[in-house]
């Protein structure tokens, strides 16, 4: 019997995410995207990705919490997901952009995203004030 679920099973590996370009729109100078928004599930993996010109306002080349962006969602969990072989060029102001409810564990296996060695974490919490 085949698995249906985890490690290996949802990620993304070898992608290039580009922030934007010389063509790019004049309205993406007013937002603030991220390039991967990690999802609301256990042991995601983002490896072998290179990030290019997240520059500018709030953009982020990460963001966590998908469908978490307002005080209605209905899920506050904090997620676990690995990171391994990533590249950032050196216009990258912002490499992680935590989304409401500011929650996330990122495990970054080899130093590619912290930049604190093999096997450290960046992670985030701030509990909701009423």
């Amino acid at each position: 019997m085949t698995a249906e679920y985890g490690d290996n099973y949802a990620q993304i590996d070898g992608a290039l995410i580009v922030g934007k370009t010389v063509n790019t729109e004049d309205d993406l100078e007013w937002s603030s995207p991220r390039g991967v928004i990690t999802p609301r599930t256990e042991n995601f993996q983002v490896k072998n990705v290179k990030f290019y010109n997240f520059n500018w306002n709030l953009a982020a080349c990460l963001g966590s919490c998908s469908h978490c962006f307002h005080p209605a969602a209905t899920d506050s969990g904090s997620r676990t997901v690995t990171f391994s072989g990533l590249q950032f060029d050196d216009s990258v102001t912002k490499k992680i952009q935590y989304q409401y409810p500011h929650k996330a564990i990122y495990y970054d296996l080899d130093g590619s995203l912290t930049g604190k060695g093999a096997k450290s974490w960046a992670a985030s919490y701030f509990p909701h004030l009423e």
